[in-house]
């Protein structure tokens, strides 16, 4: 299982204005599932998910997850790139981050 307390992976598909072409990249990614489940039928299966689907899938393994009690920010999707200015020109939006930030933690 690696890094993974299970066997299921949830991989998101897409970002802020990539994928424009959606007949093409599903095209081309219902190749590559299609390509995997045929080749590799004993030990993987691909398909298309919804996140509820994959929460589904995970509670199966009854796991206890760790709580996490810190604030994400500042955020970093790759080495040496921090999103600490994302929120400076958008000061309500970060008011609500925090807000909701503070109510999670309350009722954890």
């Amino acid at each position: 299982m690696g890094k993974y307390l299970h066997d299921e992976i949830f991989q998101p598909w897409g970002g802020d204005f990539m994928y424009m072409n959606a007949f093409f990249n599903f095209y081309n990614l219902d190749k590559v599932i299609d390509y995997i489940n045929d080749k590799y039928a004993g030990k993987y299966y691909f398909k298309y998910s919804t996140p509820s689907e994959y929460v589904d899938a995970v509670a199966k393994y009854n796991i206890s997850w760790p709580a996490k009690y810190d604030d994400m920010f500042p955020y970093s999707d790759q080495a040496g790139n921090w999103w600490t200015g994302f929120y400076t020109s958008r000061a309500n939006l970060k008011s609500q981050i925090r807000r909701g930030s503070q109510i999670t933690h309350a009722a954890n």
